[in-house]
């Protein structure tokens, strides 16, 4: 049996954990504010990595210090990442009337390098796509281009040391392969090239702990799920565990480090259905 390539990097799509969790509930500054991120991930089953610069500004809505209305913004923002498999660069604006509500839209655009996987064409949503029927097709992965439009809304509570975060993102995603179905390295499943449909949803319930020198300790228990509309069987289900350690201003010469940590287990998956799966983010503020 011929070995197995390696599949470091194949999808970046699970890592930076949807749990960089609100840890900001705190009220937005008057006038704009102007905030760069950069973020590092990596994930086993599948495996990934993947590098994000976050850019955004924000402006307050009003100066009610009300818990319901002080976090209340609109912001705007651009991303990159870049994975082995591809590079993606997009712009959003968001809408958040009130403190537990954010409305998001974006679009991104991306260039897929042709390498695990990536743009290999499918006939078929019921033709396997897994890390074997990859392997064995590698010489049909294309490079090319895509692009990918969204709208997420997301609920946040908090009462008293729990945080509660719940939302969803409805995605529409098109590429140049030749179809008339790809894989997206970043969604792990099959999509159509002319406008593939992709429900995620995603639900953390987290205990807060203060950690002195204003950093925090978070855990608790999370459920995420993705679905393409046009394809019910290769819908994925998890439930996991996640700790988040957020650290004060200034650690380690950093600004605001922060690791997150999660392990989930696949209720379904058209092929990881009980296996395990592990992801680690570190992210660090560039302004202040």
């Amino acid at each position: 049996m011929k070995p197995r390539s390696p599949r470091l990097a194949a999808t970046g799509g699970v890592l930076l954990l949807a749990v960089s969790l609100a840890a900001e509930e705190r009220a937005t500054p008057p006038g704009a504010t102007r905030r760069l991120t950069e973020s590092l991930g990596f994930s086993a089953n599948p495996a990934g990595l993947q590098h994000v610069l976050d850019l955004r500004w924000t402006w307050r809505l009003n100066s009610s210090p009300g818990p319901l209305l002080s976090g209340a913004h609109f912001a705007v923002g651009a991303s990159h990442s870049l994975t082995p498999s591809y590079t993606r660069l997009g712009v959003w604006v968001e809408l958040a009337p009130l403190s537990i509500l954010d409305l998001r839209g974006g679009a991104e655009g991306s260039a897929y390098f042709g390498n695990f996987g990536s743009l290999t064409s499918f006939n078929s949503y019921t033709d396997p796509f897994g890390e074997e029927a990859r392997d064995a097709r590698k010489d049909d992965a294309r490079s090319g281009t895509g692009s990918r439009l969204y709208l997420s809304p997301r609920l946040r509570m908090r009462a008293g040391p729990l945080l509660m975060t719940a939302g969803a993102d409805l995605e529409w995603w098109w590429s140049s392969a030749e179809g008339p179905l790809y894989y997206e390295p970043a969604r792990d499943t099959l999509l159509a090239v002319d406008g593939g449909r992709v429900l995620r949803t995603s639900a953390a319930l987290l205990r807060r702990h203060d950690w002195g020198r204003g950093g925090e300790l978070a855990y608790g228990v999370n459920h995420s799920l993705t679905h393409v509309l046009d394809a019910a069987a290769n819908r994925s289900q998890r439930i996991g565990l996640t700790v988040v350690r957020q650290f004060g201003p200034r650690r380690f010469g950093l600004h605001s480090p922060r690791i997150a940590g999660q392990v989930s287990y696949y209720l379904s998956d058209p092929f990881r259905k009980g296996q395990v799966a592990a992801s680690l983010g570190l992210s660090i503020g560039l302004t202040r």
